[in-house]
């Protein structure tokens, strides 16, 4: 009877955060999988500078070096269910890490690796530069913002410390609806909130999120940015429609969270989804941004300029 009782208070094993089904929707997209819960794919950017051509804004804003970038995250999950998600939501959501969890130097082994045989799979394309081959197989930088949300990953400090003892730089995009967790991170290359709107109402119907008290974990997130002492981004996705109409309550967002950059870009449309009711009527003209950037700018009374 012991043993029996025993038994039956044993912990439940946890799943893997990846369904079969999962897997192949994301293959199929894609996303070259990482054990149970990450993984990496090759920006068209990464591809673009292969080839001798433009980089991406990160490259444009920053320098680096665009054919030398990974995108990888290590939690497909996410809190958000946000109308422009390119995911059309085939990714699993949650409030908390409920699922198996991988080691963050495996994580990043086996994302180096993928991303590494992806470069190499442009030996020989036509008009891709040799040494841009060359470097591409020794990725310098990743950007944990490929899809989901990587600060869910519990173990969040670690892997970025394993990016960094590679000599990788890292850029981190969060949604900023995890304050603990991101008050609890480690120094990345460039910290980043997503900004989708700024107001509660607006937020709510753009971002769709989870949790019910998504407002206030927001504002917080965006106190801690505050105080990082590193360098700072909002990024700022404009809808048009949705987000656009809200000057005014950006400039008192920037107030509170003084990030060091501001990067604004409209919206991509990727299609059509019972997920979303974006059209391209939601996709603002570059006119609309740079005015949009314009009045920032003004709204924070000349601290920001394009």
């Amino acid at each position: 009877m012991g043993g029996m009782a025993s038994a039956a208070e044993a912990p439940k094993a946890r799943k893997e955060m990846l369904t079969p089904m999962l897997r192949a929707s994301l293959s199929k997209q894609g996303y070259k999988l990482i054990g149970s819960h990450s993984g990496v794919k090759m920006c068209r950017w990464t591809k673009s500078m292969l080839r001798g051509r433009g980089g991406c804004y990160k490259h444009s804003f920053y320098g680096i070096e665009s054919h030398r970038c990974m995108e990888a995250t290590p939690s497909l999950a996410c809190a958000n269910k946000c109308v422009f998600c390119w995911r059309h939501h085939s990714n699993p959501v949650g409030k908390e890490w409920k699922w198996e969890m991988d080691e963050p130097d495996v994580i990043v082994k086996q994302a180096v690796e993928s991303h590494v045989k992806m470069v190499r799979e442009f030996r020989g394309v036509p008009g891709v530069k040799p040494e841009r081959f060359k470097e591409g197989l020794k990725p310098a930088h990743c950007a944990l913002s490929l899809v989901g949300e990587p600060i869910m990953y519990p173990r969040i400090n670690d892997l970025v410390s394993e990016l960094h003892s590679r000599g990788m730089s890292t850029f981190l995009v969060t949604n900023a609806q995890f304050p603990d967790a991101m008050r609890a991170m480690k120094p990345v290359t460039q910290m980043y909130v997503s900004i989708d709107a700024a107001t509660k109402e607006s937020l709510k119907a753009v971002d769709r999120p989870l949790f019910a008290d998504f407002w206030e974990r927001f504002l917080e997130c965006l106190t801690i940015l505050r105080e990082f002492g590193q360098r700072t981004v909002y990024r700022l996705t404009l809808v048009s429609g949705w987000n656009m109409n809200e000057v005014d309550k950006y400039a008192e967002l920037l107030n509170l969270g003084e990030p060091d950059f501001i990067e604004i870009k409209g919206v991509t449309y990727c299609g059509s989804s019972g997920a979303s009711s974006l059209t391209m009527k939601n996709v603002p003209y570059h006119d609309e941004v740079c005015a949009f950037g314009e009045a920032i700018c003004g709204a924070s009374g000349g601290r920001y300029a394009l």
